[in-house]
């Protein structure tokens, strides 16, 4: 590594510091500083492929970290996950390939998400609390049936 490439590896570095990045994401990002600074775009790609070989920047690492984080803390339906990772610019056949190889139980998470909000809308009439469990559900990206399954279910423990 040359020694006026460190400083943006610097860069890189603290970037990578608080949570996993995307390789799109990180490049996004170093593109974004070399608009002020001395370096081009052909730097930012040598300092890229130098966080890869140090294992700094691994796709397959992120999806595991935001599955992990979509079905234990933010639950969300598997739609929802690979739409955003989609957004965070990982390539769409690596997604497709982790959700083939892992087994993901939807409807316990949909009732896990909704379990959250129960004590909040269990009091409302039964028409309007079958749409707002749904609604809720669908937008965590949830399909019809598994949300209907997961209110049902959560009636019936009640």
């Amino acid at each position: 590594m040359k020694d006026d490439l460190i400083p943006l590896l610097n860069i890189a570095f603290f970037y990578l510091k608080f949570r996993p990045r995307t390789i799109k994401e990180t490049r996004t990002h170093l593109y974004k500083k070399v608009r002020t600074t001395h370096w081009s775009h052909v730097a930012v790609d040598k300092i890229i492929n130098h966080l890869i070989e140090l294992k700094f920047l691994d796709d397959k690492v992120f999806i595991d970290y935001l599955v992990n984080s979509r079905t234990k803390t933010k639950v969300k339906g598997i739609y929802a996950i690979k739409q955003e990772l989609n957004k965070f610019g990982v390539d769409r056949e690596l997604v497709d390939e982790y959700f083939s190889n892992i087994e993901i139980n939807e409807d316990e998470l949909a009732e896990k998400a909704l379990a959250r909000r129960w004590e909040i809308i269990k009091n409302l009439p039964k028409q309007k609390r079958f749409e707002k469990a749904i609604n809720l559900l669908s937008r965590r990206g949830f399909n019809y049936e598994t949300s209907k399954k997961a209110f049902e279910d959560l009636i019936n423990k009640e």
